[in-house]
């Protein structure tokens, strides 16, 4: 329909119109003009004239102004902190201390910063297993020793190790755990950072391998960590860290509760605030990561409100990235999702990433180039932001 026409029509129903009504109508301008046709200036009443031409003799509208305001300053305020846990070996004078969280997670504002970055330590199995094709092309040659795989490891920045003794349980190799023993004392000799003890999971063996390796590094004044104890075994893994004075590493799994009571616990048996870090459980990218995010975060924010069953530097097993199959599909069976020398590697360092803004202090990882990755940013973002003063009236020619 053509304007004359909707004009034409818009009349018609104007007429016998005494008064135009309109609702929710708002009318924002400098200059107010009316103009009447013909056909309705007959149907306009006296009044409605006299209104219209009290609003043409007024004064011309006042454009709008700022009003002047200060906004409050916004400053969350946190009453807790969390413990400080050292790790070192006066052997090498080696430290690595984790903790110590006055703010959230690279909080940088308000002139608040934490005293210590996120640290990553490399994972060192003590056999070959069926690793992913990424890992394998890195490792391959060392499989069968465990000492060159820990140099190896410690050569690509790591700020400690993680001799994993799976091969000590009953259904798998059921090695003994002196054979290991041997190993964990050649791996000392031959690197100079610390170098935390894995158990297999086997709740009988475990606490006699954290008794016989403990030693080990007690007898080189070193202070390590028993990784892990849980519900099941805390009453004898405790007593042996006091016994040899290491630091305990507390696994639950997705549980508040369970977490605190077994802080708890642990806390009751005698072992120093100082020598605890807990383990929620790392969900990986695409299998529950959020759950782990949300349960990190919680800990690491009741903590620092001042909750003393909570306050205490979090470990991630950001490895467990690996057992996606995002991660480590063949590039013949998933062509799609790219090449898996990248893919892998990225979905570790992402789940490890993603931890650490919750409240990472310790992330065990598995792939070197993940590790290097994730370790740089952490470094980045823990780093003085420069203050750059450009010279304005060089804009043309300066370069950023």
């Amino acid at each position: 329909m053509s304007f004359e026409k909707i004009t034409e029509k818009l009349l018609k129903m104007l007429e016998g119109s005494e008064e135009i009504t309109m609702k929710d109508f708002e009318l924002i301008g400098e200059h107010l003009e009316f103009s009447v046709l013909p056909g309705i200036g007959k149907s306009v009443t006296m009044g409605t004239q006299q209104a219209i031409q009290q609003i043409a003799t007024q004064q011309k509208l006042k454009p709008a102004e700022w009003i002047e305001t200060k906004f409050p300053e916004i400053k969350n305020e946190y009453k807790g902190k969390i413990e400080e846990v050292t790790f070192y070996r006066k052997k090498n004078q080696s430290k690595v201390i984790i903790g110590g969280e006055t703010v959230p997670p690279y909080l940088t504002f308000f002139g608040q910063k934490n005293p210590h970055r996120p640290v990553v330590s490399l994972d060192v199995f003590d056999y070959g297993r069926s690793f992913p094709k990424p890992i394998k092309a890195i490792y391959k040659d060392v499989y069968d020793d465990q000492v060159a795989w820990a140099k190896r490891a410690e050569k690509f920045g790591a700020d400690m190790l993680t001799f994993h003794c799976l091969a000590t349980d009953p259904l798998l190799l059921n090695r003994p755990i002196k054979e290991d023993a041997k190993i964990y004392e050649k791996i000392l000799d031959a690197v100079k950072i610390p170098v935390i003890i894995g158990g297999s999971g086997n709740k009988t063996m475990d606490p006699q391998l954290y008794d016989q390796l403990g030693a080990i590094a007690a007898n080189e004044n070193s202070r390590t960590m028993f990784s892990s104890a849980d519900k099941e075994t805390w009453e004898k893994v405790i007593p042996l860290s006091l016994k040899y004075n290491q630091n305990v590493l507390l696994w639950t799994q997705l549980d508040i509760n369970d977490q605190i009571k077994l802080n708890k616990d642990a806390l009751g048996a005698g072992l120093p605030r100082d020598h605890t870090v807990i383990d929620p459980t790392c969900a990986t990218l695409g299998y529950g990561l959020e759950y782990s995010y949300s349960i990190y975060q919680r800990y690491r924010i009741s903590g620092l409100l001042g909750d003393q069953t909570l306050n205490f530097p979090t470990s991630a097993g950001t490895t467990n990235a690996w057992g996606a199959r995002e991660a480590w599909m063949s590039n013949d069976k998933a062509p799609q999702w790219g090449d898996i020398f990248k893919r892998g590697p990225l979905w570790e360092v992402t789940t490890a990433l993603a931890m650490s803004l919750c409240g990472l202090d310790l992330a065990m990882m598995f792939h070197p180039l993940a590790a290097q990755t994730f370790k740089g940013i952490c470094m980045d973002f823990f780093a003085e932001t420069k203050k750059i003063i450009l010279p304005i009236e060089e804009w043309v020619t300066m370069k950023i």
